[in-house]
């Protein structure tokens, strides 16, 4: 495992900006010091909401030497510069015209996952991150 942790900060989705981490089995939440209480509301709300997922992930990911790495960006340009742009999704607004960047990006590195959240993250948000988590875990159920 250490050998992922490693390929991971030498990947383009680490940024000079991490310089504090939560590992907790297979889930390893990155982020900027200032950002500590956001991180430590994911940490807690993934163990509350999702304790039967984060069973059965420390199972698979640990049997796999897979690890599920959450990236918190504290802005969104160095957001921008971890992921590739996408096309901008469609949200709320989406019967105005207006269209928005998606807050949430999941990729895959090898045969673990990066999940990166594009700056201040909002309740809804943490609900569509812990979702994404969710479905990492539900997919990979099956390989």
């Amino acid at each position: 495992m250490r050998e992922n942790v490693t390929y991971v900060t030498q990947s383009r989705y680490f940024t000079p900006a991490f310089n504090a981490a939560i590992f907790d089995g297979p889930i390893r939440i990155y982020f900027a010091q200032y950002q500590e209480s956001q991180a430590l509301k994911i940490y807690f709300n993934l163990q509350e909401r999702f304790a039967q997922v984060r069973r059965e992930a420390r199972g698979i990911f640990k049997d796999r030497g897979r690890n599920i790495f959450v990236m918190l960006y504290p802005t969104e340009e160095t957001f921008d510069l971890s992921f590739t742009p996408e096309p901008l999704a469609l949200g709320a607004g989406a019967e105005a015209g207006i269209r928005e960047p998606s807050r949430i990006a999941v990729e895959a590195l090898s045969a673990d996952f990066v999940v990166g959240v594009r700056g201040q993250m909002t309740d809804r948000g943490l609900d569509d991150l812990c979702l994404e988590v969710d479905r990492i875990v539900k997919a990979c159920e099956g390989l």
